[in-house]
């Protein structure tokens, strides 16, 4: 399958870090100066330019370690702005004050992820490592919230916290939050220490943040990691409901959305370690197009029971999860529990179904051209999934509208966490 732009890019810009996370996937390391082998400035500089070629207008997730930690993190978002980029923080918020805020606002990002793993300080903090990490994360979200800053608060699902779901909810409210992300582990990095959740409890899970969203439609509630929320939805590719668009589960690595390491190494995701190329030896664009792991997972399909399910396309497993499994990343996901029905065929991949020719008004295309870049391809790509169900030829601006999502969603996208 022919390589798309990336509407979502993820930059571990440090492995310096103020915090000693358990379960942190990228194993950063407590220090005041940068990491040998990371990014200089000018080095970074260049990745932006080649960041913006491949992927214009893509949300751009600088995160660490610790982003803030990195000294040259504004001139970062500076430039990334000006390519025309929407730079986004994902931090732990621990040094995260209201100076601090108003630069990265100034210098124009977006928004900021937060992590907050509990509804209560104790977790919280033994999992970080550091007492007053909670107090401190949520000074930085309201620090963030106060110079206009956009807010997520992220939690990372465990046994110990996976009762705290509706807590967590009403904490991301109280902060002022437009979005709340649950991750469901990827035992990599430090990550492999911890005890992740059975089977039954993922699904348990996964239907609480169901339930969740249909309770507090003003802010979005979604599960990351987790794909088989779609199947459990009862949701096929290119199909949306309650809030839910076509897209809002599967797994985006290598098909829109990769990460840069700070060595200036790509990967599909942060949970997947292997390179894909090295920025510092291959152009961006090379690297994007012809890598064997964004190959595979553009064009291959899963194996094991995910590849003879009847939502293989729409969900899929987890890659990472697959690869930590059984080292391959296109393995099946052994977390999800389902087994489709004797008899139900697999679901058919969309590269295998002829594209049904959709035109586009005028005034559609010039309401089209005002979403924000990062993710104006996907709308079209729903939109006109939708216009083949309908047996809809033109798309005009009422058609449009009648099929525009909810506003939690269409106003933004998963920030990862930090």
């Amino acid at each position: 399958m022919p390589a798309a732009a990336a509407q979502i890019v993820s930059w571990n810009l440090t492995q310096v870090c103020n915090l000693a996370c358990g379960h942190c996937y990228l194993d950063a390391v407590a220090r005041r100066r940068e990491a040998p082998g990371e990014l200089s400035t000018s080095a970074a500089l260049e990745v932006l330019r080649q960041v913006s070629e491949v992927a214009p207008g893509a949300m751009l997730v600088l995160t660490g370690g610790e982003p803030l930690l990195r000294r040259d993190l504004t001139q970062l978002v500076e430039r990334a702005a000006a390519l025309g980029l929407m730079p986004v923080i994902g931090t732990n918020g621990v040094a995260l004050d209201a100076r601090h805020a108003s630069a990265l606002k100034a210098a124009g990002a977006a928004g900021v992820g937060i992590s907050v793993d509990s509804a209560s300080a104790a977790f919280h903090d033994r999992l970080r490592g550091v007492a007053g990490a909670w107090e401190r994360a949520l000074a930085g979200a309201r620090a963030a919230r106060a110079v206009g800053l956009a807010v997520q608060l992220q939690a990372t699902l465990f046994a110990e916290n996976r009762g705290e779901l509706e807590a967590l909810s009403d904490l991301a409210q109280d902060v002022g939050a437009m979005a709340l992300n649950f991750f469901f582990l990827v035992c990599t990095g430090r990550g492999v220490t911890q005890t992740d959740l059975p089977p039954a409890a993922y699904e348990e899970a996964l239907l609480a943040i169901v339930r969740l969203q249909a309770a507090r439609p003003g802010m979005m509630v979604r599960a990351r990691c987790a794909p088989y929320l779609r199947r459990l939805l009862g949701l096929h590719a290119g199909e949306g409901a309650g809030g839910y668009a076509g897209w809002s589960s599967a797994c985006l690595a290598g098909r829109s959305y990769f990460r840069i390491t700070p060595q200036g190494r790509v990967t599909p995701c942060p949970y997947i370690p292997e390179p894909a190329g090295d920025l510092l030896s291959t152009p961006l664009r090379e690297i994007w197009e012809t890598g064997r792991s964004f190959a595979r997972l553009r064009g291959e399909l899963p194996g094991g029971k995910c590849g003879g399910c009847d939502y293989r396309v729409s969900c899929g497993g987890c890659r990472a999860r697959a690869l930590a499994q059984h080292g391959d990343l296109l393995a099946e996901d052994s977390k999800c529990r389902y087994q489709a029905a004797p008899g139900v065929r697999p679901e058919v991949w969309q590269a295998q179904i002829p594209a049904q020719a959709v035109s586009w008004e005028p005034e559609a295309e010039a309401l089209l051209a005002r979403i924000p870049a990062f993710v104006r391809a996907r709308v079209r790509e729903r939109l006109e999934q939708a216009a083949g169900r309908e047996a809809v030829t033109s798309i005009t601006v009422e058609f449009m509208r009648a099929h525009r999502p909810p506003m939690p969603f269409a106003a933004s996208r998963g920030i990862p966490r930090g």
